[in-house]
């Protein structure tokens, strides 16, 4: 019954949102919680190290442009309930998988590259339907910036 006193008041402690002044109690709960219960993000998830944009360009009464990753995002910000969420993580997994692929990275055209591809196919399956248009010349640019140096490269069709 004490051991259970002890654990919950020492995660209690850890965990207390109240005070800003760390005592001596705070110090031991800490030794006690962080080692085995502490949690942060990277449990579920990697923090994402890229900010992706996907420019296309594509012929329909005219030269069209548009940023479609930043477009399924905004459509998925807007309405959580539309099923924006699973496009968001497709094609985001897809530019991750684009890049963890490459040996080195390009800064250029990719020919042969089976991911590439599929975000190809994807963008155009996404336009075609949300148009109601069909495609046959399309273009992409796809610019991943690294979120701690800014650095970005350019992959393209």
């Amino acid at each position: 019954m004490a051991y259970l006193l002890i654990h919950f008041s020492s995660v209690f402690l850890y965990s207390k949102p109240f005070s800003s002044e760390k005592s001596r109690v705070d110090f031991y709960a800490h030794g006690y919680v962080y080692p085995y219960f502490h949690q942060n993000w990277n449990l579920f998830a990697p923090a994402p190290t890229s900010n992706y944009r996907l420019y296309c360009e594509y012929e329909n009464n005219g030269k069209q442009q548009l940023d479609v990753f930043s477009e399924i995002k905004i459509n998925h910000q807007t309405n959580r309930l539309k099923g924006y969420a699973a496009l968001v993580v497709a094609f985001a997994n897809s530019f991750y998988y684009l890049e963890s692929s490459l040996n080195k990275p390009i800064n250029g055209p990719l020919e042969n590259n089976y991911y590439f591809k599929m975000i190809i196919h994807s963008t155009k399956n996404y336009l075609e339907n949300t148009r109601n248009i069909t495609l046959t010349n399309l273009k992409l640019i796809l610019v991943a910036e690294n979120v701690v140096t800014k650095e970005k490269k350019i992959y393209f069709n």
